[in-house]
């Protein structure tokens, strides 16, 4: 999506993903499109943080966001990456209105499109078909942290490569390696040694 693209072309751009990706029957979109802001944060921006509780629901338009938690210490560990037709939130804010737990950042420039909580609460209630919306993302959250943590219990670091390449194949090369490094649980150097391990089988 390119930089100049207007408010009204980005909540186009939204509506026709937003359309496909729930398929027929469809809600009435003018409850969530009237309500909606275009946010645009530059690569480095926080979203929000661990404590917030959040306000909106955040839909990725273009761009790459990270979910991160931050130790007191000061070590991040990646929790998640979220790129073009991904939806930003905390179910812990969604689901039980508490603070979230960690952090979001822009790792590109990145088009959102930011919707009140208090609506989509409040169709998610009232409207049966919006309801089956919102039900979809959040058992699509879930199944995704629910293999994300059997990945961690069950494979070793390669495996765990192997398994993010199969997730996020349309992000890794965007990427930078210390952030995989994070997510997998393991040191820069250790994912090397991963990835040349990988190179070589591939090359013989």
């Amino acid at each position: 999506m390119k930089e100049c693209d207007t408010d009204r072309q980005v909540l186009q751009t939204f509506l026709e993903r937003f359309q496909t990706s729930i398929g027929d029957p469809a809600p009435d979109m003018r409850l969530i499109v009237d309500v909606a802001r275009v946010l645009r944060p530059r690569a480095g921006d926080v979203l929000f943080s661990a404590g917030d509780l959040l306000e909106d629901l955040y839909f990725v338009v273009s761009g790459l966001v990270r979910y991160y938690y931050l130790t007191p210490h000061g070590r991040e560990f990646n929790k998640n990456f979220v790129s073009s037709g991904g939806v930003v939130t905390c179910l812990s804010s969604f689901l039980a209105e508490k603070p979230s737990p960690f952090f979001t950042e822009a790792l590109e420039d990145t088009v959102l499109v930011s919707v009140p909580m208090e609506t989509v609460r409040r169709l998610k209630a009232d409207d049966i078909l919006w309801e089956r919306v919102f039900n979809g993302f959040i058992t699509r959250l879930a199944l995704r942290k629910e293999q994300r943590e059997a990945s961690f219990l069950l494979e070793d670091a390669a495996g765990r490569y192997e398994a993010f390449l199969r997730e996020y194949s349309q992000v890794a090369l965007r990427l930078p390696q210390y952030h995989i490094a994070s997510y997998l649980g393991i040191t820069p150097v250790a994912l090397s040694r991963i990835r040349a391990r990988r190179a070589k089988r591939s090359a013989s």
